[in-house]
């Protein structure tokens, strides 16, 4: 409810397509606040800078848009929300699912950012160079439910991404019928199985905040209308904080900016998607310069590995079959891949009804297939063959949009 109070918030007094967006733009302000502050200043702790972005927001509210009542109402939920979680403290679900990668990397990160700060996690990280964009939101979700001195990850505070995730697709262009299936089938997905409930919903994992927010930014861009076009660069620059947070997430995000740089229209706010490119490379030679750029392509030759694959050498093409192999052990999933195969072949090759925010969608489904196999085949050719599943998991609320988009979009032309 107070995420849902300050989305709409947000969304009316910036004028943005839709509520989520503003929940999106109120998530990211703290990350980018606090970047900008490092420059300045490296000592400012977690919990003061979420108060003092907090106030800056009301104060942008208050004085410049006058809303005296939205904002006490955000506010009343914040402080009920806080106040329950107190009084039932030992009633929640506390510490819940830290095993895996999330004992290994992810807790000790988000720990970290709430207790000291940003700076200190990443120079304190677990795998140096490891992007935390991730568990900053976290560590964010977990101080909105909860503030206390010491971390205690909360389940609850994770868990209300499934109500983002059905938020967003209420709000979305799909039919009425559409949107409702898609929940259904979204929320059947993530609640039949237990692995996906815990990467998407119950853990600290990356994939369920990554996701969100890159769906609602990406579907944000493609439904911007001449009413939003001028506040469109508010998304394209969330699109290009993207960039500092992890693959293949970081490229898609960067490939989407470059596609719209070459659109007429969108050309002037679609350069402030590069602001997040030009963040990173600042923080990577001023405050964080003593530590590893970016540890996913650490000891990477990209122009060698680029020769690898137009030049066929070096290829364990075997490593394809073996991660359809393993993506084949969870039915429902492979179905859904599957069926975006065959979507994806009925648009290109008989569909009359082509338009560019089908295109974008698949392009960017398509593309991030393409960057997973080459990595498995090139770079990561003798890494574990079960993570790139977890990198496709990443789109699919975005697979899901474009399916039932094409749905609509069909079966209108055919009514039309």
């Amino acid at each position: 409810m107070f995420l849902f109070c300050v989305g709409r918030l947000i969304k009316d007094t910036v004028n943005l397509e839709y509520i989520s967006t503003g929940i999106v733009i109120y998530l990211l302000s703290f990350f980018l606040l606090d970047n900008l502050i490092l420059f300045f200043y490296t000592d400012l702790n977690f919990k003061n800078l979420f108060l003092s972005v907090n106030i800056l927001w009301l104060a942008y509210l208050l004085i410049f848009k006058k809303e005296y009542f939205n904002c006490f109402a955000a506010t009343s939920l914040i402080y009920a929300l806080n106040f329950y979680n107190r009084n039932f403290f030992n009633y929640l679900s506390i510490d819940k699912n830290i095993i895996g990668d999330v004992k290994d990397i992810h807790y000790t990160h988000v720990k970290n950012i709430y207790e000291v700060s940003y700076y200190y996690s990443m120079n304190n990280a677990t795998l140096e160079g490891y992007p935390q964009l991730v568990a900053y939101i976290q560590s964010l979700l977990n101080i909105i439910s909860f503030s206390s001195n010491n971390f205690y990850h909360l389940k609850s505070s994770i868990n209300v991404l499934i109500l983002l995730f059905i938020l967003f697709f209420l709000e979305s262009s799909l039919s009425k019928k559409s949107g409702f299936v898609v929940i259904l089938l979204f929320v059947s997905l993530i609640f039949n199985s237990q692995w996906l409930k815990f990467i998407f919903i119950d853990s600290l994992m990356t994939e369920g905040i990554l996701s969100y927010i890159f769906f609602v930014l990406f579907v944000s861009c493609l439904k911007t209308t001449k009413l939003t076009l001028a506040n469109s660069k508010i998304i394209f620059f969330g699109l290009g904080l993207l960039y500092i947070g992890k693959q293949f997430i970081s490229t898609l995000s960067l490939v989407i900016i470059f596609i719209y740089l070459f659109k007429n229209e969108h050309r002037k706010n679609a350069l402030f998607g590069l602001f997040g490119v030009f963040l990173k490379e600042m923080s990577s030679v001023t405050y964080f310069k003593n530590i590893q750029k970016n540890y996913h392509l650490k000891e990477v030759d990209l122009f060698d590995t680029f020769l690898d694959l137009i030049l066929f050498r070096d290829l364990k093409l075997t490593n394809i079959t073996i991660i359809f192999k393993n993506l084949m052990k969870d039915v429902p999933i492979s179905l859904i891949f599957f069926y975006f195969l065959l979507f994806s072949i009925f648009y290109l090759f008989w569909s009359k009804n082509k338009k560019t925010e089908t295109n974008l969608l698949m392009f960017v489904i398509a593309f991030n297939f393409i960057l997973i196999f080459s990595l498995y085949i090139t770079l990561w050719r003798n890494m574990e063959l079960e993570s790139p599943i977890r990198y496709m998991l990443n789109l699919l609320p975005v697979i899901l949009y474009f399916q039932f988009k094409l749905i609509d979009q069909e079966l209108w032309s055919q009514k039309k």
